[in-house]
């Protein structure tokens, strides 16, 4: 046989971490048309590993070529332009962006389509993945099996010659692991190569060619999966022997301890269930089809009703605070969504279960708190350099580790497991069955949702199968098998469809729910808020209308257009701009100097150059304290704010200067009643609200705000547009400098202070999310104008100048509560859903 030249080579990779060496002078190759394997224990490096290759990370020394050409900028967008694409482990997608505009993000840009058939093409790189999933639809909506989905299409939308599946079905159930294993042996069949990452050495086994063992960072050991059993595989991974890894069911069950009668939910109907001492219980059936909402609404991770009683006590199911006070702990799914404090320490999210054993009076005895969490790291084998460790920095398997362990110091009556070996390596799956079993035998019963049916054979006394929000089968004893669960799953999923159900009026709600939540759902909102102002100001004068009044409004908004627009860039990185306000202020100064009358065109444009000059100067401060000094926003721009209003201060300590009369006249000019400036400030912002949509560098400004770290391994250049977005600040402010020039005529060192909370009122109250990624330019020019005409009809009713401020912070109040009924009520309908 001829040897194929390797598509993926890679050469004494090492890579090392504040007290780790995650690599150590590794050597890895896959050639075109196979499926190597990788597998190890957690924190082996397996995903280090992919993401030096992947350009997602660099390795501090060794080379890495791909189809023949070796790496010399460390890049996501140049190792996807070599023919390099991968599916992360952990969906590197952004929550905030839709299905497609993330999709969009995920393919180098000769194999982007143009915007207008962008919807189009996602729908057909979804459909492989057989999963009913809306291109329109944000991606914090999709459930975790959905994300995963799109993660995968991004990837193969690519059409690379290298492919990566870092732990692609960990969230799937049978049918779709199934449907992507089709897929992935097609794409070897046409040449592509291929790495699969995976915990489940029978999956690894059915698919791959080759299996490289990692452990610690170092290779264990190439082998052909026909010449390799899994027992072998799985010593090499432990570096150990592992005893037998499913320990035996209960000998005999006792007496029930939770008592579950009609409960339900959202995607869930009435479901009666009786779970015994010493019991595990397992939940199958295909996604969607209710045993996730059981599984959580039993936690109180969402709304349930129904009657749950704990030993006899009935059991309070409204939140998880509450469910675990009655002593149902859930041990959630989506481990860095709910889980975990990533930011936070291992022994910090451990000891917070842990309060009712260290704490004495209220007060946290450190000793005691300490001992907890040494003994559950040794016990579930965390591996970490210290309990002081930050949990993001860990490994996904240990992170896992870290989620179970906190559920276990809760010392649960019952505890709730909802995928308990997502993403942990073999060796220990071992260890987490025994310790589940232990726990039962001790008297604790578990629940254990798992999309593994191999796991629930193997672990469960007996296992529930849902279908459409119902339990459809039960098996128990030695009934309990893979076959039987999976065969269960299918064909009861398939025969129980209600054909009936009133499919239109759920449309109809729908649509509503998907305006209210959609990005102009908050314009919509103001649109209703302004008219009925506005028919308050009529009632009150017929000068409201008037031309006069119009005109005036329409001046004084002029400025807030193009500041807030300007507040709008930075807030959709995440930041803040706290600057735009004293700066407007600082260039009206600088302009009264240079902009008067008597003097030549030379001193007005010099005087036009300073302004810029001042104007770009404070974006790139600002910018490069944010990024690459690492000030937090609210910081690096109170420092501009403070410095900015002294300036002006120093440069006139009272309001002089007047602004030359042409200039002033030029800038006041009017089209009928409207400000010619008005419209320039509109036209501006619409081009602005469709470049934020239909184009790249707007999807690269919301996505860095929606999670700058997975916009990074979608090739967008952070810091660059973190940077940009600043200036656009800066230089949006000095186009409302001029127009607040034209308002005032002098220049007044205070004139501009007022605008910094007038524009970012404006874009929050237009949907703006202080968070990131979220916003609209549309909606902010709403916001401009409702701001006006709150304070216009507040003179004209003869309000206190306190209702002012009152009036739009009742309305902020009371859109924030229909949009956050609004995004629960489509949370709900995403569960309801079911794959047909």
């Amino acid at each position: 046989m001829v040897e194929r030249t390797p598509l993926l080579v890679m050469k004494g990779v090492t890579k090392r971490f504040p007290g780790v060496l995650a690599l150590n002078s590794v050597d890895f190759d896959v050639r075109p048309g196979e499926i190597h394997a990788l597998v190890g224990g957690n924190g082996a490096g397996k995903s280090t590993l992919m993401s030096v290759a992947s350009g997602a990370l660099a390795p501090d020394s060794g080379s890495i070529q791909i189809d023949g050409q070796k790496i010399t900028e460390v890049s996501p967008v140049a190792a996807r332009e070599l023919g390099l694409s991968i599916a992360f482990q952990h969906p590197a997608l952004l929550p905030d962006l839709t299905v497609t505009e993330n999709l969009m993000l995920s393919v180098p840009a000769r194999k982007r389509p143009p915007f207008s058939k962008a919807t189009e093409w996602a729908r057909k790189r979804l459909e492989p993945m057989g999963m009913p999933i809306r291109p329109e639809a944000r991606v914090e909506t999709l459930t975790l099996a959905e994300k995963q989905a799109v993660e995968i299409c991004g990837a193969l939308a690519c059409d690379p010659q290298v492919v990566i599946f870092d732990e692609p079905t960990e969230p799937f159930m049978a049918a779709e692991t199934e449907q992507l294993f089709t897929q992935i042996r097609t794409l070897a069949a046409t040449g592509v190569g291929i790495v699969y990452i995976s915990h489940r050495l029978p999956d690894v086994l059915a698919l791959a060619d080759r299996i490289t063992v990692l452990r610690d960072g170092q290779i264990r050991g190439t082998y052909n999966a026909a010449e390799v059993t899994e027992q072998e595989i799985i010593t090499r991974v432990a570096g150990r022997e592992v005893d037998a890894m499913f320990p035996d069911r209960a000998q005999a069950l006792g007496e029930p301890v939770l008592h579950v009668r009609g409960l339900r939910a959202p995607g869930l109907k009435g479901v009666d269930v009786d779970v015994r001492r010493n019991e595990i219980l397992g939940l199958a059936g295909v996604e969607g089809n209710g045993q996730r909402e059981f599984i959580r609404a039993l936690g109180g991770a969402i709304a349930g009703r129904g009657n749950v009683q704990v030993e006899g006590k009935t059991a309070d199911l409204r939140t998880p605070r509450a469910a675990r006070a009655s002593g149902i702990v859930l041990m959630p799914q989506e481990r860095h969504v709910e889980g975990l404090a990533p930011i936070h320490s291992v022994g910090e999210n451990l000891s917070i279960a842990a309060t009712a054993q260290s704490a004495n009076n209220g007060v946290i005895r450190l000793s005691q708190e300490h001992e907890l969490v040494r003994r559950t790291i040794a016990e579930m084998g965390i591996k970490t350099p210290s309990e002081d460790t930050a949990v993001k920095t860990l490994s996904g398997g240990n992170q896992q580790k870290v989620v179970l362990g906190r559920a276990l110091l809760s010392e649960p009556t019952v505890l709730l497991c909802d995928e308990p070996t997502q993403g942990i390596d073999v060796g220990v799956r071992s260890d987490i069955y025994h310790r589940l079993r232990g726990h039962a035998n001790a008297g604790v019963p578990v629940v254990v949702l798992s999309s593994d049916n191999v796991e629930l054979a193997g672990l469960c006394d007996r296992v529930l199968v849902f279908s459409r929000g119902a339990v459809v089968a039960e098996l128990v004893g030695d009934k309990v098998t893979d076959h039987a669960i999976t065969a269960a799953s299918l064909t009861e999923a398939g025969s129980n469809r209600d054909a009936s159900a009133p499919r239109s009026d759920k449309r109809r709600v729908g649509r509503l729910t998907r305006l209210l939540t959609s990005e102009q759902g908050p314009s919509a909102f103001l649109l209703l808020a302004i008219a009925a102002l506005t028919l308050v100001g009529i009632g009150q004068s017929d000068r409201f209308l008037s031309s006069f009044n119009i005109s005036s409004m329409l001046g004084l908004i002029a400025p807030l257009i193009f500041l807030a627009a300007g507040q709008l860039f930075v807030m959709l990185t995440g930041g803040i701009d706290l600057s735009v306000g004293p700066l407007c202020g600082a260039l009206v100064v600088v302009a009264s100097f240079y902009l008067r009358d008597g003097v030549g065109l030379t001193w007005w444009l010099i005087g036009i150059a300073l302004m810029v000059a001042l104007a770009l100067a404070v974006g790139l401060l600002n910018g490069a304290l944010v990024r690459f000094a690492a000030v937090t926003p609210v910081v690096a721009t109170l420092v501009t704010y403070t410095g900015l209003q002294g300036l002006s201060l120093l440069m006139r300590d009272t309001p002089g200067g007047t602004i030359a009369a042409p200039i002033m006249s030029f800038l006041t000019a009017k089209i009928g009643p409207v400000p010619w400036v008005i419209l320039a400030g509109v036209a501006m912002l619409l081009l602005l609200e469709r470049a934020s949509r239909r184009t790249l560098a707007g999807l690269r400004l919301r996505g860095t705000g929606s999670d700058h770290e997975a916009a990074h391994r979608r090739g967008v250049p952070v810091g660059a547009v973190y940077l940009a977005a600043y200036i656009a600040s800066a230089m949006c402010t000095l186009l409302g400098a001029f127009l607040l020039m034209a308002q005032i005529g002098v220049g007044d060192p205070t004139a501009g202070t007022s605008y910094t909370l007038a524009s970012i009122t404006a874009i929050v109250l237009g949907g703006a999310s202080v968070f990131g990624g979220r916003g609209s330019f549309f909606g902010a020019l709403l916001g401009v104008v409702l701001l006006q005409v709150t304070q216009t009809t507040a003179v004209f009713a003869e309000l206190s100048q306190a209702w002012q401020y009152w009036l739009p912070g009742l309305m902020a109040l009371a859109a924030t509560g229909v949009f956050a009924q609004a995004q629960r009520r489509a949370a709900s309908e995403a569960v309801v859903s079911n794959p047909e």
